[in-house]
Order: structure tokens, then C-alpha cells, then sequence
């Protein structure tokens, strides 16, 4: 049976019934309609006949809920949940009612999403491991994507489309000829929007890719200890950057948790107060984010190359 904004208040109020504000049907009805960005049944059923909304949940892709929309709408009802509370409440009846939607709590955090997909379809588009199969590499870096994908701007007249270009950074094998290190790509993607909160699911299309042969008859990337990288992304001297060399660079990662986007160095216990001054003055922070690349050309203390 289709799953529509009854079931999901259906679940508000049984998960509800127990506790010091039970939530009834028909105020779970209105609480549900305000996560989708209505605010009220009437507006949403309204949307629903002149096929602004979806005519049944079941098969949603992403959804972001509009939690202030949600929180302002339960105040109005005279409902004295806390906002954690409800937000918990809404997830939770997301998730069951419709286990394969994805829940977002920011634009932001659907763009990630779309991202982590754009990533898949990267890695394992053929002409891209074709390319990747004629470089001497030693695994994948970081799939960069030069612009990211705005969710919100898809319209529920116009989707999202947009087409944008990438590399897939390759990790170096010193130990083989060079025969470089980046698959550039293009990838077409487009992001449908069926109703204020929703969205389908993203179509993506790899358009082209190869092997970016522009380092010609020039040598390979020249190598550098630790202290000369950091000295020039800080634009202090390497003697300085000595200093910093102990600290681990922290991996961040995207939603999937299964591709390292850049690291994080965090000189907060390292740095000297004269160093941390001047780095507090130049940058404003003692942290610094860096792309996979940053380790490409690094050397150490005992090669000569």
C-alpha cells in the first residue's frame, strides 16, 4: 500500500502514546505536513492535487525536513516537545515508515549525498579505470570535483542540471616510470525536486574521461620532506615548519565514510606561543586542511631524490 503523510503521523503518535506529550493523529497529520514545509494538511493535500507534492511517500529518494517549520507548527498546536525530541520523533517515523528514504538535516548534507553517488559513478565508470589502467599509480588519492552541487536550486518547475568537471588524483609509484597521476573527468548530473522537502534520486552520467598527459617530456613532480610542504602552505620558513612536523594529519571523510576528501592538521599542542602568533596572525588559525595530493610528493628523511 502506497505510504502517505497518515502513516508517518501514525507513527508520531504511537512512539508518543507513553510519554508526557502524546502526540494524536491528527495533530501528528499537521506535524508531518510542517516537516515537509506546509503549514497545514490542507496546503500540503492542496500541492498533492496540482502535483506539487509526491501522490504517495513510498519510493522518496532524499528528503530534507524543515525542522524549524516543524518546531514553529508543534508551538502553534500547544504540543511542549522539546526540539531534539521532535526532531528524534520525525526521523524515527521517517525510518519506519520509509526505510529506504534518505533523511537530511541540511541541504548541505543531501549535497554530500550526491557527491558520495558523483564519486561512485567516477570510480567505477569504465573509460575512467581504462585511463587509470595506463598511468603506473599506486591506488586512488582523492576524487576532486572542481564546483559543487547546490540542492536547493533545483526548482519544482526546472531540476538541477548542471555538468562539472573533476580529476581522480592517483597515489605515485616511485618505483615505476611515470606516466602520470591524474584521470581528468566530466560528469553530468541532475537533481530532480518532486516537492518542497523532496527530491529524486540523481541521475549521473560520466561524459568523458583520460588520462591528463599535459606533464609532457617534463620531469616527474619533484619530492619534499614534510617541513618544506608545510612550509609553504603556512609561507613560513622550513626551519619554522621543523617545529610541526610530529603532528598526525587527521583523515575527514564524506558521508559514506569510505573516501578521504582532505586532512587535517591541528598544531594547537605542537606549535611554539612565537609561531602560534604568527600563524594566528597570517591565517587566523593553528589548523590546516590539505588535499590527498599534499602527500603525492613527499619524501623522507633518507631519500636523496
Amino acid at each position: 500500500m502506497p505510504v502517505g503523510v497518515t502513516d508517518l503521523a501514525h507513527s508520531l503518535r504511537r512512539n508518543t502514546a507513553n510519554s508526557a506529550v502524546p502526540i494524536p493523529l491528527s495533530r501528528g497529520q499537521q506535524l508531518v505536513c510542517a516537516a515537509l514545509g506546509h503549514k497545514s494538511l490542507a496546503s500540503f493535500q492542496a500541492a498533492q492535487a496540482a502535483e506539487r507534492e509526491p501522490q504517495s511517500l513510498d519510493g522518496l529518494a532524499h528528503v530534507v525536513p524543515d525542522y524549524d517549520l516543524l518546531n514553529a507548527r508543534a508551538h502553534e498546536l500547544g504540543l511542549a516537545v522539546p526540539e531534539d525530541r521532535l526532531r528524534t520523533l520525525m526521523d524515527t517515523a521517517f525510518k519506519e515508515r520509509l526505510p529506504e528514504t534518505q533523511v537530511h538535516r541540511f541541504f548541505s548534507d543531501l549535497a554530500m549525498s550526491v557527491q558520495d553517488d558523483m564519486q561512485e559513478a567516477v570510480i567505477s565508470d569504465d573509460d575512467v579505470n581504462s585511463a587509470m589502467a595506463n598511468a603506473n599509480y599506486d591506488g586512488i588519492d582523492e576524487v576532486y570535483f572542481e564546483e559543487e552541487v547546490d540542492p536547493d536550486e533545483a526548482t519544482l518547475d526546472e531540476p538541477l542540471m548542471v555538468t562539472i568537471p573533476g580529476q581522480v588524483n592517483l597515489g605515485i609509484d616511485t618505483e615505476r616510470p611515470y606516466a602520470g597521476h591524474q584521470v581528468q573527468f566530466k560528469v553530468a548530473v541532475t537533481l530532480a525536486r518532486c516537492g518542497l522537502r523532496c527530491f529524486e534520486t540523481p541521475e549521473i552520467e560520466v561524459l568523458s574521461a583520460g588520462l591528463d598527459y599535459d606533464w609532457g617530456d617534463d620531469d616527474p613532480p619533484q619530492r619534499r620532506t614534510l617541513a618544506q610542504a608545510l612550509a609553504e602552505e603556512l609561507n613560513i620558513d622550513v626551519i619554522e615548519a621543523e617545529e610541526l612536523t610530529d603532528v598526525e594529519a587527521q583523515p575527514l571523510t564524506g558521508n559514506s565514510g569510505e573516501m578521504t576528501y582532505s586532512y587535517l592538521f591541528d598544531f594547537t599542542k605542537q606549535v611554539s606561543p612565537q609561531l602560534a602568533a604568527r600563524l594566528m596572525a597570517q591565517h587566523g588559525s593553528l589548523q590546516l586542511e590539505v588535499g590527498p595530493w599534499f602527500f603525492e610528493t613527499l619524501r623522507g628523511p633518507d631519500d636523496r631524490n
